[in-house]
C-alpha cells in the first residue's frame, strides 16, 4: 500500500532565498571535535560522535534572523523551516546525518537496528531529561508519535508514521485506534517499530527531528502553552514565550545530557518579514547573522568580506503547473514553457552566479542525482515556439503567474515572465501573496497559472525529493494523476522496498525520469545559500540537512 506523502514542507518565509538558513548544502566544517566511533547496522552505517570533551562554552549572546514560524510545538505542526530552525536548538533528535559522509550520527539513540528493514529496534541512551526534569524514555517518544499519527489531531507531520503498522487505523473521521499498533515499548529505553512493508529509508526519515522528537507529558497536557513555550531536551531551552513577529529567545541548558557544547549563553531569533530589512539591520549592527536579499548580494560581498559564507544548498526551485486546468494538460505546452527560460542568464543577472540551473529534480548533493536527466531544461526558444504553436498555444496568449511576495522572488519571476513574452508571445499578470496564505491557496487548488515553489530535504535521499513533492499527498499541489502518476508511485514503492538506500537509487531515478518526461514541474535552480555574519560572532558553520549549527557559533 502506498504511504501518504506530506502535506507540505515549507521552504522558509522566503522560499528559495533560504531566509531562515535551514536548507541543505555542503558544510564548511566538521560538526564535532574529537574522535568518532563507527557501529554497523543492517543496511546502514551509524557514527556516534564523542567530541566536545573538555571544551568550554564561549558565553555571550548573539542574534540570528528568522521568519515568523507557523508553529513551535514538535511532533505535531512543525513542518517548515522557521520552526525547525528554533526546534533544532532546543531539541536533540534520535540521530542526525553527517553532511559529508552521509553516515547516521547517533543523538539520543544508542542504536537503531533492523535485520530485515521491516522491524526496527531503537535503544535510547540513559540519563536524558526534558528541560522540565521529566525523563526521556520510551514512553516520551511513543506518546509524541501517537499524538502526531492520530488523524483527528490533523498534524502536519503525522504522515511520517504512515509506514508504521496501524497508521491507517488511526485515520478518518472515526479512527479504529488511537495508538500505532506497530510501535511497542520493550522496556524503558527500548522501542520496537514494525513497518507495514520493508523501508530502507526509515532511519533516514527518523533523522528529521521535529516529528520524531519526544514529547514531555507536561507539553501533551497543555499543547496551547507548549506551542509558545515548547519543552525540549536539547542544548538550549526557550526563555519566556514566543513573542510573535518580534523574537524568540533561547538560553543554554546547563544540564544537557549530550556531547555537543552549546557555545553562546543566549541566542535571540529576530523575526523579519523580508530579507532586505534584515540585511539593512545587519549593516547597522542590529543583528549578527542573516541572509541578504538577492538584490543585495553584491553589496553583501563588498561589505562582509571574509564574514560571508556561501555554500551549496539542497534547495530546489521549480515552477509548478495547475494540471487541473485544461490550458496546461498538453505536455508540449509545459515543455515549451521550460525551453523558453534562460536559466543561465537569470543566474548571472538576478542571482549573481549563486544558482545552478537544474537538470534533474534531485539535488546534486544527494546520491542518485544526475547532470543530464532533463531533456527540456535547456534554453531553446525556437524549439519552445515550435512546440507551443504545435500544441495550439494557451487561449488568449495570456497567463497568470503566482508566487509569494515575501521572499525576494520578484526579479526572478519577472525574468521568467519576460522570456515567455519575448519567445512565445505570452502576455502575463502576477498574483502574489505572503507565504502562509499562498500555501493555503495552493492547497485549495485555487492557483490559475504557473506557480513558484521550492523544496528542501528532510533527509539526504532521492526518495525525499520525489514522493513528498509529486506523490499522493496534498504537496502534489498541481494535482498530478493518471497512468504516468501510477507508474511513478510504483517505482517509488519499488525503491522503498530495496534492502539498502543504494539499491533503491535506480528505481528513484526512473521515477524522476517520469516526472521529467511529463514535465510535471519546470526544474529551475539548485541554489547556494549566502550568509553574512557580524564581527560579534565566529565559527558560523552550515549543515546540508538542517541549518546553521547555531550551538557551535562562538561569541567574540
Amino acid at each position: 500500500m502506498r504511504r501518504p506523502t506530506p502535506r507540505r514542507w515549507l521552504q522558509g518565509c522566503a522560499g528559495l532565498a533560504a531566509i531562515t538558513m535551514v536548507l541543505a548544502g555542503c558544510s564548511s566544517g566538521s560538526d564535532t571535535t574529537g574522535t568518532d566511533t563507527t557501529e554497523s547496522t543492517e543496511g546502514t552505517e551509524t557514527t556516534e560522535t564523542t567530541g566536545g570533551e573538555g571544551a568550554e562554552p564561549s558565553g555571550g549572546s548573539f542574534s540570528s534572523q528568522l521568519g515568523e514560524p507557523s508553529f513551535l510545538a514538535p511532533t505535531s505542526q512543525c513542518y517548515e523551516s522557521e520552526c525547525a530552525q528554533v526546534l533544532n536548538t532546543i531539541y536533540t533528535g534520535l540521530l542526525s546525518i553527517d553532511p559529508e559522509t552521509q553516515e547516521q550520527v547517533l543523538g539520543v539513540a544508542e542504536s537503531i537496528d533492523s535485520p530485515d528493514g521491516l522491524v526496527w529496534t531503537v535503544k535510547l541512551k540513559e540519563g536524558w531529561t526534558f528541560h522540565n526534569g521529566e525523563p526521556i524514555d520510551a514512553d516520551s517518544y511513543i506518546r509524541g508519535w501517537n499524538y502526531a499519527a492520530y488523524g483527528p489531531n490533523a498534524t502536519q507531520t503525522g504522515f511520517f508514521f504512515s509506514p508504521v503498522e496501524g497508521y491507517d487505523d488511526m485515520q478518518g473521521e472515526k479512527p479504529k485506534a488511537k495508538e500505532l499498533s506497530g510501535v511497542k515499548k520493550v522496556d524503558d529505553l527500548t522501542i520496537e517499530i514494525t513497518l507495514g512493508e520493508p523501508f530502507s529509508q526509515w532511519p533516514l526519515s527518523m533523522s528529521y527531528t521535529p516529528p520524531f522528537a519526544p514529547m514531555a507529558k507536561e507539553c501533551l497536557d497543555d499543547l496551547k502553552k507548549c506551542q509558545d513555550q515548547p519543552i525540549g531536551n536539547g542544548p538550549y531551552q526557550i526563555v519566556g514565550e514566543w513573542k510573535h513577529n518580534d523574537n524568540i529567545t533561547v538560553e543554554r541548558y546547563e544540564d544537557y545530557a549530550g556531547e555537543e557544547v552549546a557555545n553562546a549563553d543566549e541566542i535571540v531569533f529576530k523575526i523579519y518579514g523580508d530579507l532586505a530589512t534584515a540585511f539593512r539591520d545587519w549593516q547597522a549592527g542590529n543583528i549578527d547573522i542573516t541572509v541578504p536579499d538577492p538584490s543585495q548580494y553584491k553589496q553583501a560581498e563588498a561589505l562582509a568580506g571574509d564574514r560571508l559564507v556561501r555554500v551549496d544548498s539542497g534547495a530546489f526551485a521549480y515552477t509548478g503547473f495547475p494540471l487541473y486546468m485544461e490550458e496546461f494538460q498538453d505536455v508540449r505546452i509545459r515543455q515549451a514553457l521550460s525551453l523558453a527560460i534562460d536559466r543561465e542568464t537569470i543566474d548571472e543577472k538576478v542571482y549573481f552566479g549563486t544558482r545552478t540551473p537544474a537538470t534533474d529534480v534531485i539535488a546534486p548533493f544527494v546520491p542518485g542525482s544526475r547532470t543530464d536527466a532533463c531533456e527540456f531544461c535547456r534554453y531553446d526558444p525556437e524549439e519552445a515556439k515550435r512546440l507551443y504553436d504545435e500544441a495550439g498555444g494557451i487561449p488568449g496568449d495570456k497567463i497568470t503567474i503566482w508566487f509569494n511576495n515575501d521572499g525576494g522572488h520578484e526579479l526572478f519571476m519577472e525574468a521568467v515572465a519576460n522570456g515567455w513574452r519575448n519567445d512565445l508571445g505570452l502576455d502575463y499578470e502576477f498574483e502574489t501573496q505572503p507565504f502562509t496564505p499562498y500555501l493555503a491557496t495552493l492547497e485549495k487548488g485555487e492557483v490559475t497559472g504557473p506557480y513558484r515553489l521550492g523544496w528542501g530535504p528532510d533527509y539526504p535521499s532521492p526518495e525525499n525529493y520525489l514522493d513528498p513533492v509529486y506523490g499522493e499527498g496534498s504537496t502534489n499541489y498541481g494535482q498530478w494523476s493518471g497512468p504516468a502518476h501510477d507508474k511513478f508511485l510504483d517505482l517509488i514503492e519499488q525503491g522503498d522496498a530495496q534492502s539498502t538506500v543504494e539499491d533503491g537509487i535506480p528505481f528513484y531515478q526512473q521515477a524522476a525520469d517520469v516526472v521529467l518526461e511529463e514535465m510535471v514541474v519546470i526544474p529551475m535552480f539548485f541554489s547556494e545559500t549566502t550568509i553574512v555574519y557580524s564581527e560579534n560572532v565566529d565559527n558560523v558553520i552550515y549543515s546540508p540537512i538542517g541549518d546553521i549549527k547555531l550551538a557551535q557559533v562562538t561569541v567574540n
